[in-house]
């Protein structure tokens, strides 16, 4: 079987994936040749100069197991293990979210918004796509933490192989919890960094959205990471509570950054406004024109 006919043939064959989940696959020419490009370990601008080369057999069999693999909805980046997210490679395991494109605009707004002085935080850190972008992009420091322990494991793997696993504090906990001491004794020792700017891309779909959701998503992305309680809001609400309660830990100018889902618009600011009165909080659309991120400095 040729390249172009182990394409078309398995092009063919995740577009009738639609038979068996009820539930097109968006783009499966697309997965067709980013599989095959991985079975050949070859880049995908290979696969069209070389349509009429032979695939060894070993190749082919392969290929084909992991698009039965796609067939079945199970995420390119699983079956890959990595996802690229703001020009860098991240590995990413089932304990971990999908790093993905609307992500992007929080470490913009975070590297935006940056001044001399500022450390970062991370809640949530999952696969550590912003820990690490952001320590990468801004040469800060970055406190990062997640409840689970394989979601850190994957975190740490990914920050060294970025080069920056010396300026990221990963921790193991609940939200802020885990670094609150440390932060007090360490920004007493760090004149030099008094602002913080934390990010958090923590659970927001609410649960009358969860079951609507694409079974790419729900069938394999833990729900854990991804179903935020009644209205979506329940873990920033457990987070908020956490940042007024230690407030006096964190330097004098803190500033938020949530990533959440659009339904969000106006409870997201209620709920900032609920646990801090006085902040002004912001709700910035992404290239969509849809609510994706709220701002506030408290």
């Amino acid at each position: 079987m040729t390249i172009f006919e182990a394409l078309t043939r398995a092009s063919e064959e995740l577009k009738g994936a639609a038979s068996v989940r009820r539930q097109a696959l968006q783009n499966p020419k697309l997965d067709a040749q980013v599989l095959l490009s991985h079975s050949l370990n070859r880049p995908t601008s290979y696969l069209f100069a070389h349509g009429d080369e032979s695939l060894m057999a070993e190749t082919e069999k392969t290929f084909f197991d992991l698009i039965a693999r796609r067939k079945n909805h199970e995420p390119v980046a699983y079956i890959l293990g990595e996802k690229e997210f703001y020009k860098r490679s991240f590995r990413v395991s089932p304990a971990t979210l999908i790093p993905r494109p609307e992500t992007e605009l929080l470490i913009e707004l975070a590297i935006k918004a940056a001044k001399p002085g500022t450390v970062f935080a991370d809640i949530g850190t999952g696969s550590g796509a912003i820990a690490v972008t952001l320590a990468a992009e801004t040469g800060g420091f970055v406190f990062a933490t997640d409840i689970s322990a394989d979601a850190i494991t994957v975190a740490r793997e990914n920050a060294k192989a970025n080069g920056v696993a010396d300026r990221i504090f990963f921790l193991e906990g609940d939200l802020v919890l885990p670094f609150i001491n440390d932060l007090k004794a360490w920004l007493l020792e760090r004149k030099d960094l008094q602002r913080m700017t934390l990010v958090a891309n923590l659970p927001y779909i609410p649960r009358r959205h969860y079951e609507n959701l694409d079974p790419d998503v729900k069938d394999f992305e833990p729900k854990t990471a991804l179903l935020g309680g009644i209205d979506g809001l329940e873990i920033y609400d457990h987070l908020l509570h956490q940042l007024v309660q230690y407030r006096s830990y964190f330097p004098s100018e803190l500033r938020i950054l949530f990533e959440i889902d659009p339904s969000q618009d106006m409870s997201g600011p209620s709920l900032i406004r609920h646990h801090f009165p006085y902040a002004e909080a912001t709700v910035i659309e992404d290239l969509s024109h849809k609510a994706r991120i709220l701002e506030a400095n408290i």
